[in-house]
């Protein structure tokens, strides 16, 4: 049930002196007449004023602040009854993947910065990295590696013999070489798995899609652990 501020205002100038007539009501608050009219039948609906006539005009009572009181118990009660439902409604919701579909230069640095702030300290993300990588240096926010080591962020990557080569070997990387001629990295799209997310790459279209899940999540860490440890 609402109760606006306008209702209030009315609700209180009516408790601040006997019965009145609605020329004092306008008087009082400077609301115009047809709102005064409005709002005094929505008090009288809810039963926290009362009209009574005197000679040819009718004039308002306000109710006690009892009445007030039991309106907003009321509310209460209906709110506690259906918080429950709306958090059990938001947490299936949370359940099911989202799903971002991006383009550009700036969707790929946005993936990038999304990875390192999703994460926390120590946590690891898991990359299968395209030919790119050297050329990816560009799409990298200029805060991404001081947030990277500030976390202390271990990466794990899944790429091929030429890339390997080009790789630098820093702390907190580990990286595993796909066999030769097995053609995986030659398409330029990378894929990372963070947190709660599955993020694609596409460098030849400049595109980006991220998948929120924590189920697919899981399922594509436990595929990357697997694959990392035959290599």
């Amino acid at each position: 049930m609402n109760f606006s501020n306008e209702e209030m205002a009315v609700y209180k100038t009516l408790l601040s002196g006997g019965p009145i007539s609605v020329s004092n009501i306008v008087r009082k608050t400077h609301y115009h007449r047809p709102a005064v009219y409005r709002l005094l039948a929505l008090l009288i609906e809810k039963g926290l004023v009362s009209v009574m006539p005197k000679g040819k005009y009718k004039v308002y009572v306000a109710q006690s602040p009892q009445r007030l009181e039991e309106l907003f118990t009321k509310i209460q009660d209906i709110f506690s009854s259906e918080i429950e439902d709306l958090y059990d409604a938001y947490n299936a919701r949370s359940k099911k993947p989202v799903i971002t579909y991006d383009e550009g230069d700036d969707s790929i640095r946005n993936v990038f910065s999304d990875v390192v702030h999703s994460l926390k300290k120590d946590d690891a993300y898991y990359r299968y990295s395209s030919r790119l990588t050297p050329a990816r240096e560009k799409f990298l926010p200029k805060d991404y590696r001081k947030i990277r080591d500030t976390k202390n962020l271990e990466r794990y990557i899944i790429t091929d013999e030429l890339s390997g080569k080009t790789m630098s070997k820093r702390i907190g990387k580990e990286y595993r070489i796909i066999p030769k001629g097995v053609d995986l990295f030659d398409l330029d799209v990378s894929q990372i798995i963070y947190a709660d997310k599955v993020a694609f790459i596409d460098y030849n279209s400049k595109t980006t899609i991220t998948i929120e899940s924590e189920f697919i999540a899981q399922f594509q860490k436990k595929l990357f652990k697997l694959l990392y440890s035959k290599l």
